[in-house]
């Protein structure tokens, strides 16, 4: 009788032995993926009770299930500057959301397909004449223009405006910080996306019981960049198979933006 109860037992057995098996191989088998992100860009990426959010963020834990079972991604939120610097010293893999810049990051070796488009504006009080500091005539002060820190935006007119010293660059860490010092006129204009820009001010004046943005207008478009997970060209190195890896994920990334806009075509 023993042996009989035994017999009907054995089956159930190999079978939990299995799904205990492929259970340890599928957690043995996933790579963890981890992605420096910007900390404080909203509403792209920033961190909200502890949580890391955002546009980008949401849009790669779509792509991150599409690779499942081989690969898992995770988030690590930091400021801007040190994410880039430990990218640039090989000291992690990936960064989000960088637009192409290869000359001056040659330390990124890789981009993913584009995950986003932003357009970049300059943003100024409505009393500044952004014109006057184009010209070879200096200003008796030069226009004082915020950008976050660690960010390349400038196109060959502010660049050269720049080394003529009728623009001078002032660096702050967030949007936040920008746009704080444009409500106190500490700074003539800021550059930055128009989305992020406009969400952080509209927050900023309700804050500060300013209702409207009339004293606030774009100035100028300068340009419209596409967004993309950077790669550390130091760190790939040491990333077994990582063109298996960027393939997978560049195939992930297209057929995402390919569902979003069918749903977007089919909402029109």
């Amino acid at each position: 009788m023993i042996i009989s109860y035994y017999l009907r037992l054995r089956p159930l057995v190999a079978l939990s032995f299995l799904l205990f098996c492929s259970a340890h191989l599928f957690a043995v088998d996933s790579q963890e993926v981890r992605i420096l992100v910007d900390d404080d860009y909203p509403p792209y990426s920033y961190i909200e009770n502890g949580k890391v959010k955002g546009i980008y963020i949401d849009f790669i834990r779509q792509v991150s299930r599409e690779l499942a079972p081989n690969y898992h991604i995770r988030f690590l939120p930091l400021p801007w500057k040190r994410a880039l610097m430990l990218v640039e010293q090989g000291k992690e893999l990936a960064i989000l959301p960088p637009y192409k810049h290869p000359e001056t990051r040659p330390f990124i070796s890789h981009y993913s397909e584009k995950i986003g488009l932003e357009e970049v504006v300059v943003l100024c009080h409505k009393n500044v004449r952004l014109v006057d500091y184009f010209s070879q005539n200096k200003n008796s002060k030069p226009l004082s223009l915020g950008i976050n820190a660690g960010y390349i935006l400038l196109n060959d007119k502010y660049s050269k405006a720049v080394k003529l010293g009728t623009i001078l660059l002032e660096s702050n860490k967030s949007t936040e910080h920008n746009v704080e010092k444009l409500l106190k006129r500490r700074i003539d204009c800021y550059i930055n996306d128009k989305t992020s820009t406009l969400l952080v001010l509209k927050d900023a004046l309700a804050q500060n019981d300013m209702p409207n943005n009339a004293d606030f207008i774009v100035m100028e478009t300068i340009s419209s960049q596409s967004a993309h997970i950077g790669f550390s060209k130091e760190y790939v190195k040491n990333f077994t198979d990582f063109e298996l890896f960027l393939g997978e994920l560049n195939n992930a990334i297209k057929q995402i933006s390919n569902q979003q806009r069918t749903t977007d075509s089919v909402e029109q």
